[in-house]
Order: C-alpha cells, then structure tokens, then sequence
C-alpha cells in the first residue's frame, strides 16, 4: 500500500504546484498543447480550485472505509469480491489455508475437541469470506462425517492441505500435522507476498514517472515551440 501511496502522493504534488507554473505561462503565449496535456492541465486547475473540497472528501472517504472495515460483514463480503481477482484469489487461498490450519492445530494441541475448534474456526474464517461453505463443512463434522472429506466436497483450502489433513486424522496427529502444513504455507504466502511487492512497488514508481515525465517533455516542447517562434 505504501509503494503504491507514494507515487499517487508525487502525481498530487506535481498537479498541485509544478504543473499550474507552466499551465500559467502557456496560456499567456497561447501555446498549442496535446489533448492528454490540456486534461492534465483542467484537472490541475479543477483540484486546485477545490482543494479544500477534495481534502475533506477525502478524510470522509477514508473515515468512511475504516469505519466500513470494522464490520466483519463488511469484510467478508470484500474478501468474497477480491477472491474472484485470479492473482488475488491464489494468495487468498493460500493465507485461508495457513490461518485455518495454524487455529486448528492450536486449538487441538489445547485439548479442545474437533466440533468445538470447528465452531471457533467459523467464527474466524467467515472473516475470509464464503461463510456458507465453512458452516456446511462444520455441519457435516456435526454429523458424523471426516474433517478432511468435508473440506474435499468444499475446495475451500488447497488440495495437498486437505490431504496432509487426512492422513493427520487416519494417524491421530491431526494437531501436529496441521501445524506443519500451516509453516509450509505460511512461508509460502510470505515468498508470495514478497513476489507481489517486488513486482508491483517498481511498476507503480514506472507507470507514475512515465505519466510525469511525459507531461513535463510535453510542456518543455511546447515551451520550445513557442521560444522558437517568437524568436
């Protein structure tokens, strides 16, 4: 978020006191512009006549989503949405699969029998989204069915999860299996995250100097253009 913060904060600096210097000059020469400019340019003109506006619009904006954010329906249903995204749907599945399996295998390592973890679980994986499908699989647990069965009919967690789970539950070391299959991708999901940065902080730093840097050779030329005619 920060990676992608910083740049959008340069691209509201420059339209707010870089480009209205120039914007200035060039309306007093009459100087002919490039349409993508000349938009740049009323939206320069357009924030900086309301400055105060969008500031307030802005803080409402973010008082508004935290506030949003707090209500666990809230952020299932946005969990649910994001989990449609291909790229964000497999990291969200993998995190799903380390959180479910970490909670479970501390719950089971306390002593807490399996419908009463399962019971806690929902509560904690509704957070996550598909709320309906974590209650069905605690409800066939319920009723007699296998953990690792109810999870298969599912798909909720990654299939060789769901496999380590069986065989922890055909051993009797369902705890200990779930924590070492909630270490293995919860490593995975950092190596993800780092992946996903990486990626991502030197595209938005790119996608943001492209857009500046093209505005501010688009001035200057037009800057140029002018000098030379006048000379």
């Amino acid at each position: 978020m920060l990676l992608g913060i910083a740049p959008c904060c340069v691209l509201v600096f420059f339209l707010l006191f870089v480009l209205p210097q120039f914007s200035a000059v060039l309306r007093d020469l009459g100087a002919k512009l490039d349409p993508i400019v000349v938009a740049f340019i009323d939206l320069s003109d357009l924030m900086r006549a309301h400055t105060t506006a969008l500031g307030v619009g802005f803080l409402a904006c973010l008082s508004g989503s935290w506030f949003l954010l707090q209500q666990a329906t809230v952020r299932a249903a946005l969990m649910g949405h994001l989990a449609r995204i291909p790229v964000i749907r497999s990291v969200l599945n993998v995190y799903r699969t380390g959180l479910f399996c970490r909670n479970l295998g501390i719950l089971l390592g306390s002593g807490v029998d399996l419908t009463a973890t399962l019971r806690i679980l929902v509560e904690i994986m509704t957070a996550t989204g598909n709320a309906e499908l974590w209650k069905s699989t605690a409800d066939r647990v319920r009723h007699g069915g296998k953990l690792s069965e109810a999870l298969a009919k599912t798909s909720i967690l990654q299939p060789m999860a769901v496999r380590m789970l069986r065989l922890g539950e055909e051993t009797g070391q369902l705890a200990v299996l779930a924590g070492r299959v909630a270490d293995f991708y919860e490593t995975k999901l950092q190596r993800g995250l780092d992946k996903v940065v990486g990626i991502a902080g030197p595209a938005a730093i790119i996608l943001i100097s492209v857009v500046v840097g093209g505005l501010i050779v688009s001035v200057m030329t037009a800057l140029l253009s002018v000098g030379q005619s006048i000379g």
